[in-house]
């Protein structure tokens, strides 16, 4: 009975937006119930609006409208919607959330190959098809670690971007520009840059899901400056996750980053995680060199991290420098950081120490 009355309620709220077989632009009546209710209460009404919509347009629009606000379930629902839709613009947008609901739910699981193999045979409809393919393709290079490669994009995506012609999915790209532009500036080790673009976002999205994205970002933006302030973020990042369920960030936050951040700052009491390597990075901060060695020695093709933990326990500056290298050559600069402090602090070592047999 309870069903039956909300229904009622929503089909005399959506009544203004639809008549003889026509419907509002998605924006309008985005700006309607924004104005009218509080935004959680508007966006429970959007999230219905768009799963009921008769507007082939409004359909796919809805896509990114319950995307940005977290409505995953609802998305998968919507890609259907798509997909059965007579318009051939709207069998792409499914197909383009059909591989951003894949990634968001498989995380490293994805392959990017595949993605942009898939990509590659797309031929947009419109522009903002158009500019959900570069979004993808330049997920996919960040996913491959291909970060000097991403920036080659930059002029094109900032060009599409303005080309966008409807006013609701303007300012969702806009958000998707913003999120994506953290990511690259923190690679790039252009903190204050990304940090701008993280509390920007925390500030104006209505996606749980980024919300807690962003806090894991600027997490690890602090862990060479402020443990505070990294702790505060990674904790922050899996209280929303935890909340709201998000399997993948929880375990992430927990197993890798949280003891990063512990490990770099010696701030170790009481972290665990069931991640060999970042236990092998703990064993470090704690001393137990030889635990650590003996694990990270064992790994035959070790990445540039783990390479640069090796460097770490083994006081060797030629690891350090191959794992330095090894993250700028492929456009990580913020990573190139880590080996580069602990050759720092092996250098002052060996200067104090010629100071000290200088003055015996």
């Amino acid at each position: 009975m309870e069903d039956n009355k909300q229904i009622h309620n929503q089909k005399a709220i959506f009544a203004p937006f639809r008549s003889d077989g026509n419907e509002t632009s998605l924006y309008i009546v985005y700006k309607a119930l924004m104005a009218r209710y509080d935004s959680d209460e508007a966006l429970v009404l959007l999230k219905e609006f768009c799963l009921t919509s008769i507007s082939a347009e409004n359909q796919r629009r809805g896509l990114e409208l319950l995307y940005m606000s977290s409505f995953f379930n609802e998305v998968e629902k919507m890609i259907q919607i798509n997909r059965e839709s007579e318009n051939k613009e709207n069998h792409q947008w499914a197909q383009m959330y059909e591989m951003i609901i894949e990634r968001r739910l498989s995380g490293e699981r994805t392959d990017p190959f595949k993605i942009l193999a898939t990509l590659d045979k797309i031929e947009p409809f419109s522009k903002d098809v158009e500019l959900l393919k570069l979004f993808m393709t330049l997920y996919s290079y960040l996913d491959l670690r291909q970060y000097g490669k991403v920036g080659s994009y930059l002029d094109t995506l900032y060009e599409l971007n303005n080309k966008i012609a409807d006013p609701l999915m303007a300012m969702y790209f806009q958000e998707r520009l913003e999120e994506f532009l953290m990511f690259y500036h923190f690679m790039r080790n252009e903190l204050i840059l990304s940090r701008k673009y993280g509390y920007r976002l925390l500030n104006k999205m209505n996606n749980t899901f980024k919300h807690s994205v962003v806090h894991k970002s600027l997490a690890l933006s602090y862990a060479l400056e402020s443990y505070e302030q990294a702790i505060y973020h990674a904790n922050e990042a899996l209280q929303i996750a935890e909340k709201y369920d998000y399997t993948m960030i929880i375990e992430t936050v927990k197993r890798d980053n949280i003891p990063f951040i512990a490990a770099v700052n010696g701030r170790y009491e009481g972290v665990t995680t069931s991640d060999p390597v970042e236990q092998a990075h703990l064993n470090i901060a704690r001393g137990n060199i030889d635990e650590a060695v003996a694990y990270l020695e064992s790994i035959d093709q070790p990445s540039p991290f783990q390479e640069y933990y090796l460097g770490k326990a083994l006081n060797d500056i030629d690891r350090l420098l191959s794992s330095y290298h090894r993250f700028t050559r492929a456009g990580y600069y913020f990573a190139a950081q880590f080996p580069i402090k602990e050759i720092k602090r092996l250098r002052k070592i060996d200067r104090d120490q010629l100071d000290e047999d200088r003055l015996a």
